[in-house]
């Protein structure tokens, strides 16, 4: 007995009780909690006169108890009980409720009572292991007759194992919504508290759009309870409580029915709802009994619901006066606590403002400031973490309480206090630094990313904060740009970033935390209206891929919606973050625009009457511009010519110098343009004319200035004595040079033009092609580089006379590939640069001396005397000439030949030039026979005479 009694009781705390505790504590919530009206209890003789009156007196005390204790006598008066049970209150009350339990779960309907009747007794239910009876007491009252009350116990067995055998497919239906029993009680107690948005989801709202059920579901949640409680008392205990049966219909006539249907939910799940038929006429059904008392049962209890005020009813959301605004719901409770927490972020002293959005009753008065924004600063990351939908939350005072996060595992209660504001609850603020850690280290696990778009919530978070630290074009990179040409994309980026946080200014606040954070979640639309949309989306392929950005579809909006917007003030939630007004330096498009009157603001073709007016003044002022500059370049070269002593004439550097007017003009243009804040469309119009323009006109005025530059060298005296190898190297240096700068032109444009790796093909197809012509022609290159390591080193130069690789000549010509000497007998003689380069080079013409030797061989019949006077003779003349190094003399008795005795001289010559040292030698050769024949010698033969030597090296010729 006790244990199917305990059973019992814990099935009715699950299907009746928990609901009305649950009412209990959203009506103890209320700031000014209502007290039900003190409720005298009946004599029995006015709900004992028949049989049903008794029925349903049970069934309205039973469920009325948890409300009001006091009808418990009321149940226990409809029971015949002996008189040792009615001496014992707490087993009468049991017996009382253990008999509504069974009618319950055997859903007994009151129309199957007899209303009146004559007889003594009346069964109401009788089947295997069931049987209740009423009868007539001898007072005339019907109560539930004693042989009943007996079978209480064994009945309520018999009852729970029915439930039992329900549980199992009541499982697959949601949750307090498996069967119509289950979903009207839900609804009912719902509305008896006044948690209208809950009461919403009892019913099947499918016909309506999202926005709708959040708006319209409450109030016809509030317009149902408010006919059914004119339509009479709700008697659970006669609802069908079988997960599987036909739909259920309350009540019905010519306004509409109220039915009860199973339906399939979106999650696949399958519940019983007020059906879409029943949504639909609840409206007409409210019309007609709007002017109706509620049923005495509902006034009784103190729940009855007054009629909506106006002839468009809507549920009451404002929140008392004394609530501040920020704390008047739980959506206005959120907003305002990011706000706030998006401003401590540049400025920690704000962290004391989130302190009023926490409940922080168990932390010490004295600890709130130090303690409170530590927790607020945790409880804000957690949020970051957590998907926040702040349009899903409600933005009603009289909404029931939030609770965020519990996928994620966390629990962020938002409730409201007994002073009426919302707040984040003691629960939530104690357990803020545990919810902190946890979502952390998961983070830490999940999410290892660098870079700073990996995120719906990381590209609105970059653009936001770019955006308020003035880098406009960091900004810009949240802009998928890709509708727009390459060369336009820089251009128009900075303030297509700009007008975007413009439009986001006047749309309303972004509240970062609400938007996803998943890498490889769907788009996410922040905006959808009658402006368009803004949507932030991950790339899926280029060499952005991953990142996310603003749509392109969004990018190509944004100035139809800038103009649209262009004059509405900022939204009041916005203000603090708001755009400051653009400047010269970061914006001068928008700059002008706000500084242009109205009157000059009206458009026609397109563009607005001072846009049309900037274009004049732009064409006449850099063309007019260009000329003087061109002008003062003009003098400055002027000045260099006569400085260099140039023949070149004015004419001619004019001619020259025309390409630079052009691309000052040019470019004047263009610049003058942009303070015009042209739509994108034509600017984007306007990039091949301005790219291919300034490209040509670039590369005119390039190779006209290698020509002047190639003219001043020829021309040039103060130039002159010191050129060299450059007379050689110059002119096809310069037409090496015209050929990088068509190659960096062709380079620019395929940029501008290109679209994706076009470039990087354009560059790998002319590395290839130079790798080819480098491959074919490697002696040449060889020979190339040759010449530039001959012009660093400067080992000779034009005119000189060199000795290399075995012969001598003069240097006539040096070329890229080789170089032409001019030989004693007249011969040109060419040597690859190459064999040059690597072979050791003898500049003669550029000798300080010249070393000679002569040998004299004197006959065996000249005295040894004499050899040696003749030797000190030479000796003393050689040191006194002038043109010899004394020092450097040598003459010494050689040695002892076949022929005679052999002297050899040996000096050096101090003039080292060609002719003068032809003629010193000879003057030498003749002194020496002069000093031979004046000591008389004998036979005396110049053997070796002096011959025209080299630097460091012996002249011999034969005599």
């Amino acid at each position: 007995m006790s244990a199917t009694l305990f059973w019992m009781r814990v099935t009715k705390q699950f299907l009746v009780l928990g609901a009305f505790v649950g009412a209990a504590a959203a009506l103890a919530a209320q700031p000014c909690p209502p007290t039900a009206p003190a409720i005298a209890v009946r004599a029995p003789s006015e709900f004992l006169a028949s049989p049903r009156d008794a029925v349903k007196a049970l069934y309205f005390a039973t469920v009325a108890y948890d409300f009001q204790p006091k009808l418990i006598d009321e149940a226990i008066a409809c029971l015949d009980l002996d008189p040792a049970q009615a001496a014992n209150p707490a087993e009468a009350a049991r017996l009382a409720i253990d008999l509504e339990q069974i009618l319950r779960t055997l859903c007994v309907p009151l129309l199957g009572v007899p209303e009146k009747t004559t007889a003594a007794s009346v069964t109401i239910l009788e089947e295997k292991g069931f049987k209740v009876s009423l009868a007539r007491g001898a007072d005339g009252l019907w109560r539930f007759d004693r042989a009943t009350v007996e079978r209480i116990p064994a009945m309520t067995r018999a009852a729970l194992s029915r439930f039992r055998d329900m549980q199992t497919e009541r499982a697959a239906l949601k949750e307090q919504y498996t069967d119509p029993s289950s979903a009207m009680r839900r609804f009912l107690m719902d509305t008896m508290a006044r948690d209208f948005y809950s009461a919403a989801n009892s019913l099947d709202l499918g016909a309506l759009d999202q926005q709708e059920r959040g708006d319209k579901g409450p109030l016809l949640a509030r317009q149902l309870a408010f006919v059914l409680q004119r339509r009479g008392w709700l008697f659970m205990q006669e609802v069908p409580n079988h997960p599987s049966g036909p739909p259920f219909t309350w009540h019905a006539d010519k306004a509409g029915r109220i039915v009860v249907e199973r339906v399939r939910l979106a999650d696949g799940k399958d519940a019983w709802l007020f059906s879409r038929k029943t949504v639909r006429n609840i409206q007409a059904m409210y019309d007609k009994v709007k002017d109706q008392p509620a049923d005495p049962r509902y006034v009784r209890l103190g729940v009855a619901l007054p009629a909506l005020e106006g002839d468009c009813p809507t549920l009451s959301k404002r929140a008392p006066a004394n609530v501040p605004p920020h704390l008047a719901s739980p959506r206005a409770l959120l907003q305002g606590f990011f706000r706030v927490m998006d401003a401590a972020e540049t400025k920690d002293s704000r962290l004391v403002e989130a302190l009023p959005f926490l409940d922080l009753q168990g932390i010490p008065q004295a600890d709130h400031r130090a303690q409170g924004t530590k927790l607020a600063s945790k409880l804000e990351a957690v949020l970051r973490k957590v998907r926040v939908e702040l349009s899903a939350l409600p933005d009603d005072w009289n909404a029931p309480p939030q609770v965020l996060g519990e996928r994620q595992g966390v629990r962020v209660e938002i409730v409201r206090q007994r002073d009426g504001c919302w707040r984040f609850s003691q629960n939530t603020v104690g357990q803020a630094p545990a919810f902190f850690e946890k979502l952390a280290a998961r983070d830490k696990a999940e999410h290892d990313r660098a870079s700073h778009l990996d995120s719906a919530r990381d590209a609105m978070s970059t653009f936001l904060t770019c955006m308020s630290s003035g880098d406009y074009d960091r900004a810009a990179d949240c802009l998928d740009l890709v509708a727009f040409r390459p060369g336009t994309r820089n251009e128009v980026g900075a303030v297509l970033a700009y007008k975007l946080k413009f439009i986001i200014d006047r749309i309303g606040r972004v509240y970062v935390q609400e938007v996803p954070d998943a890498p490889d979640g769907p788009r996410y639309v922040f905006y959808r209206g009658e402006l368009g949309r803004i949507v932030i989306a991950r790339e899926g392929d280029g060499p952005r891929k991953g990142c996310w950005r603003f749509t392109p579809e969004t990018v190509v909006l944004i100035e139809p919606m800038f103009r649209a917007v262009l004059h509405l003030p900022v939204n009041e939630a916005s203000v603090e973050g708001a755009l400051p007004a653009p400047t010269f330096a970061r914006a001068p498009g928008l700059w002008v625009r706000f500084l242009v009157p109205a009157a000059l603001r009206p458009g026609f073709w397109g563009l607005q009457l001072y846009q049309w007016l900037g274009l004049i003044v732009a064409l006449l002022m850099s063309a007019l511009v260009s000329r003087l500059l061109l002008a003062q370049v003009h003098r400055l070269f002027a000045l260099v010519l006569r400085k260099s002593g140039s023949v070149l004439t004015e004419t001619f550097v004019a001619a020259k110098l025309r390409p630079l007017t052009w691309v000052m003009a040019w470019w004047l243009l263009f610049h003058a343009l942009a303070l015009l804040d042209l739509p994108v469309r034509y600017v984007d119009a306007l990039a091949p004319f301005k790219t291919f323009g300034m490209a040509g006109l670039i590369g005119w005025l390039g190779l006209q200035l290698v020509d002047l530059a190639t003219a001043v060298y020829t021309n040039s005296e103060l130039i002159r004595p010191h050129r060299c190898l450059s007379d050689m190297v110059v002119p096809a240096s310069m037409r090496s040079l015209k050929a990088i700068i068509l190659l960096i032109l062709a380079v620019y444009v395929v940029y501008q033009v290109g679209h994706g790796d076009s470039l990087s093909r354009f560059l790998t197809g002319l590395g290839v092609a130079g790798l080819a012509a480098s491959l074919a022609a490697q002696d040449t290159l060889k020979s190339f580089l040759s010449t530039l390591l001959l012009i660093g080193e400067r080992s000779f130069k034009i005119g000189d006379k060199i000795a290399v690789a075995g012969v001598e000549g003069v240097v006539e010509q040096v070329g890229f590939r080789a170089t032409r000497l001019r030989t004693a007998d007249g011969s040109l003689l060419t040597i690859p640069n190459s064999t040059i380069a690597s072979a050791p080079i003898d500049n003669l013409t550029t000798k300080a001396f010249s070393r000679c030797k002569a040998s004299l061989l004197i006959n065996y019949d000249t005295r040894p005397e004499q050899i040696l006077v003749l030797r000190d003779r030479i000796r003393a003349w050689l040191m006194d000439h002038p043109k010899v190094k004394s020092d450097k003399v040598e003459v010494s008795v050689n040695r002892l030949t076949e022929q005679g005795v052999e002297v050899t001289v040996d000096l050096y010559l101090t003039d080292a030039s060609g002719g003068s040292e032809k003629d010193l030698k000879e003057e030498i050769n003749c002194e020496l026979l002069r000093l031979c024949e004046g000591l008389g010698a004998g036979d005396t033969t110049l053997l070796h005479p002096l011959a025209h030597g080299s630097k460091g090296k012996e002249g011999r010729a034969a005599a």
